[in-house]
């Protein structure tokens, strides 16, 4: 079956590097790319801010990205000035180009309004949910998060697609019918991230350091544990524990909470005597390189709010072979398979993390045997395998729209 499929984002905010950034934006790309290598015509609409265009010709899915303009300022406006501009741009495409499919992905439900913009006669219309309904986070505003607006929205789609069942019983809680939710997990580019050497000296981590070289991927955000982490750091320390801290710290949608944050922890670091044991670097574009020098990734959130349910960071750290100690946040105890893949921190204190990444750095088998389940859960979770799940739910859609034509 030849199809037309058109990816639908909340917005592309590319780095100077033609890196995107965010769980939605990186499954839906490496989705797309995937459909292309098969010849399936594909492309992907964003809104992207007026001084970022430059910089999506050095992405490789630059040739199927068709940008929009991105208005409003803030938070809230800047959302509804996108929703705005996307139905826009999809009633006048969809005219020309006929999609088969139109498909949305976005951490919360109001985007789905988007595909709803094209007509359902013949296009079949989804959203991918990466953030489980009801959800809390600082910068994220909540007016909106009524059970009631998201079936009114979503119950009009053919499909709305949960990226894990913590996703997928949110949406049942909030009242929509089984049989309008499809599971299909995010995905991971198995092929970049994949367990390697890398280059000695260390490029991240100080000549010297002793211990084991642990890893934060996030922002300054409160609710990404980050001050908690450093806590938990001194704790160790304190008890002789031999370790040291990598963070690195994003903030390509320049949030000022954000930068506020950012600039809280490295002055919370001096005051609890760890700088000798903690580094902070910016965007680090080879990532990949920084997953393999270390021994260890550390996820302290107390929400999935925002970026994904599966945290992009860590299904990137588990493709690498790599143990990762996680609070039971949203959908990462599916993921580490309830402790099997990963550690699993009895709860979001400091103590807590520390009490985990200490079993970690006592027991180092445990922290490999870890990594290796962890491998084999991303080989279940590869672009090719994410990639033959959609396509199958499309063709089975379509068939469906076919035969009840007939």
């Amino acid at each position: 079956m030849s199809l037309k499929v058109c990816y639908v984002l909340p917005r592309l905010f590319p780095l100077r590097s033609g890196v995107l950034t965010s769980g939605r934006t990186v499954t839906c790309s490496a989705l797309a790319l995937e459909m292309r290598r098969r010849g399936i015509d594909v492309e992907i609409v964003a809104p992207v801010a007026e001084g970022r265009k430059e910089f999506l010709a050095l992405h490789e899915a630059a040739e199927i990205i068709r940008p929009l303009p991105s208005y409003g300022g803030g938070m809230i406006l800047k959302g509804m000035g996108d929703i705005h501009s996307l139905r826009r741009g999809l009633k006048k495409w969809a005219r020309e180009a006929r999609y088969d499919v139109v498909h949305s992905h976005a951490g919360s439900f109001p985007y789905a309004a988007a595909p709803l913009a094209v007509r359902g006669k013949r296009t079949v219309r989804l959203h991918s949910l990466y953030c489980p309904l009801g959800a809390q986070a600082g910068v994220y505003s909540s007016w909106w998060e009524r059970p009631f607006l998201a079936r009114l929205i979503l119950n009009r789609l053919d499909k709305v697609v949960a990226v894990t069942g913590n996703v997928r019983q949110s949406l049942e809680q909030a009242g929509i019918s089984p049989d309008k939710i499809h599971l299909v997990p995010m995905c991971v580019d198995t092929r970049r991230f994949q367990p390697h050497r890398v280059e000695t000296p260390s490029r991240f981590f100080p000549e010297g350091s002793e211990g084991a070289k642990v890893l934060y991927v996030g922002n300054g955000s409160r609710e990404k544990g980050l001050v908690e982490l450093l806590h938990a750091v001194r704790i160790l320390v304190e008890k002789g524990k031999r370790l040291f801290l990598v963070a690195t710290i994003e903030n390509a949608n320049d949030i000022e909470e954000y930068s506020i944050g950012a600039d809280a922890a490295r002055e919370l670091v001096k005051e609890l005597g760890i700088e000798e044991h903690v580094r902070f670097l910016g965007t680090v574009d080879s990532i990949e390189d920084l997953y393999a020098d270390s021994d260890f990734m550390v996820l302290p959130w107390n929400t999935t709010r925002g970026p994904s349910d599966y945290p992009m960071a860590v299904l990137e750290n588990m493709a690498m072979g790599k143990c990762t100690v996680s609070t039971p946040v949203g959908g990462c105890p599916e993921l580490l398979r309830n402790g099997k893949a990963g550690v699993l921190t009895d709860g979001f204190t400091p103590e807590s993390l520390a009490q985990a990444m200490g079993h970690v750095l006592d027991h180092p088998d445990v922290r490999i045997a870890a990594g290796e389940a962890a491998l084999e859960v991303s080989a279940s979770l590869s672009v090719t395998a994410c990639t033959d799940k959609m396509v199958d739910l499309y063709e089975t859609l379509l068939a469906s729209r076919t035969s009840s034509a007939g």
